[in-house]
């Protein structure tokens, strides 16, 4: 059974109205949640046509323990490309335990189930890094290598950009005490 575009939809409603509505925090072994926004999108070739534009970006993330968290994301081309492209993602990241700290590089994995002409799914790998510039504001920078199988002819394996706002559900400390854990 497929999921439709409606159904992701309604998936991500439901997650980010129980994520505003929950008292939450940001996202170490304290404080466990973050949410984003960003502007993504697809590069298929390196001197091919330029990024297809998936923007904008949602994401929520939550910190599982010891510098491993879950992160569901969805993205779809609303700005109105040449290409039709709908993504929903899931992943593990990992932070070197670099969780509490105000510069918080990560390596992901995880899959996606895209949406162009077809259905597909994607095996993806990717680095990324957090900037917490205020104790609730971070900026977020990833790529990701989406893996298609090349069998699959409606979606190839892209790289996949995205830089954005990351919101903490309460402040973090940006100035962390020797005494402090």
């Amino acid at each position: 059974m497929f999921i439709t575009s409606k159904d992701m939809r309604t998936a991500v409603i439901i997650i980010f109205l129980l994520a505003f509505t929950i008292q939450i925090k940001s996202q170490n072994k304290q404080q466990k949640w973050a949410a984003g926004i960003s502007l993504a999108g697809a590069k298929y070739t390196y001197n091919g046509p330029p990024v297809v534009e998936v923007s904008p970006r949602l994401n929520i993330s939550r910190y599982i323990f010891k510098g491993l968290s879950l992160d569901l994301g969805f993205a779809k081309d609303v700005i109105g490309d040449v290409q039709a492209y709908t993504t929903f993602d899931g992943a593990f990241r990992f932070d070197f335990g670099r969780s509490n700290h105000n510069i918080v590089p990560y390596i992901l994995i995880g899959a996606s189930s895209l949406k162009g002409k077809d259905i597909t799914s994607t095996m993806n790998l990717g680095v990324g890094n957090t900037f917490w510039v205020l104790p609730k504001y971070g900026l977020n920078f990833q790529l990701i290598y989406k893996y298609s199988k090349d069998i699959i002819q409606s979606q190839r394996s892209h790289l996949y950009p995205s830089l954005g706002l990351v919101y903490s559900f309460s402040a973090r400390n940006l100035n962390p005490r020797v005494w402090q854990d």
